[in-house]
């Protein structure tokens, strides 16, 4: 995300230094080969061992098809874009810049609904499995995390309200100008990150709760004792995964309005942009490696060793 200068159509054909040509391409191709090689196999391996079963790996899976389809479209699009750029706002800027921030908008409500439904797995625990075991309720969610982004994109698209611009250096067409900027980058991630904290806070309380219970009874059998070790994945989970999306998304979206006049230097913003756009093999790797059922399974297809069937899984992962 970024506020850098307008190209208009008098200033004349825009030359990029060759110092941020070179960051372009260099963090455009590591992103593209990172987001679809780590993205394939994560995926390859849960329709394999047909993990997507289970609802919060169904979201998991989601997200990774998400980023997957960004790493690809951005990256590409960054790309060519580095190599020739009209420096014209036509359809093409606006087509390209609709998809590729509809699809953050998408990664954005796809972790806050995963937040949403462990939260409710583990805190409300009857209700969460009801509600989730609908099939009508899970396609509901995911349809409505298509929903909000492509409806708040569509306003810059159509120049409803706000619209798609060039920007020196910049690797897309941006839609965060004037008010609509403003808006949605902080509607974006004042409910995103209101929705992890309320979620993970949530969850923390009621392990706690819950692991006092079991020390005031004095007994830990093994069920418990299970219990009380995937709290404790669980506690590291949400630890990592609210650390992840503060230093991903914030930077990006922050910069842009505390130097607004890019005084920081056109390097720093193009940067940021690209440690958020990281998180398309940054979040599938963290939940491959925090989730038993991924993570064995992908050590199985990696080191051609027995896989294991989802059912004779022993340690079941909370999320």
């Amino acid at each position: 995300m970024s506020s850098l200068r307008n190209i208009s159509g008098n200033d004349g054909e825009y030359k990029m230094s060759h110092s941020l040509f070179v960051i372009h391409v260099a963090l455009s191709t590591l992103i593209l080969v990172a987001g679809v090689s780590v993205n394939t196999i994560s995926v390859g391996v849960i329709v394999r061992l047909k993990l997507a079963r289970e609802t919060s790996v169904l979201f998991t899976l989601h997200l990774m098809i998400v980023n997957l389809a960004a790493s690809i479209i951005a990256m590409s699009v960054s790309l060519a874009n580095s190599f020739h750029s009209s420096g014209r706002k036509d359809m093409f800027c606006r087509i390209t810049g609709f998809v590729v921030f509809s699809l953050i908008g998408v990664q954005m409500c796809n972790i806050t609904l995963i937040s949403i439904s462990a939260y409710l797995k583990v805190s409300h625990s009857t209700l969460g499995i009801g509600f989730f075991s609908r099939t009508r309720n899970v396609a509901l969610c995911l349809g409505i995390i298509w929903i909000i982004p492509l409806c708040i994109m569509s306003m810059p698209a159509t120049e409803l309200w706000g619209e798609f611009s060039l920007s020196n250096h910049a690797p897309w067409c941006y839609p965060f100008t004037g008010g609509f900027g403003i808006f949605v980058v902080c509607f974006a991630l004042i409910t995103s990150l209101s929705a992890l904290l309320f979620s993970y806070v949530g969850i923390i309380r009621t392990v706690l709760r819950s692991r006092r219970r079991v020390e005031n009874a004095n007994q830990l059998d093994n069920q418990r004792k299970k219990k009380l070790r995937n709290e404790r994945q669980l506690i590291l989970t949400i630890i990592i995964m609210v650390t992840s999306f503060i230093f991903l998304f914030l930077p990006s979206g922050i910069i842009p309005i505390v130097d607004p006049n890019v005084k920081l230097g056109v390097e720093t913003h193009v940067i940021f942009t690209y440690v958020m756009w990281s998180q398309n093999f940054l979040d599938t790797l963290i939940y491959c490696a925090l989730n038993s059922k991924i993570r064995n399974g992908i050590k199985d297809c990696v080191f051609c060793t027995n896989v294991r069937r989802p059912d004779a899984e022993r340690n079941v992962s909370i999320m």
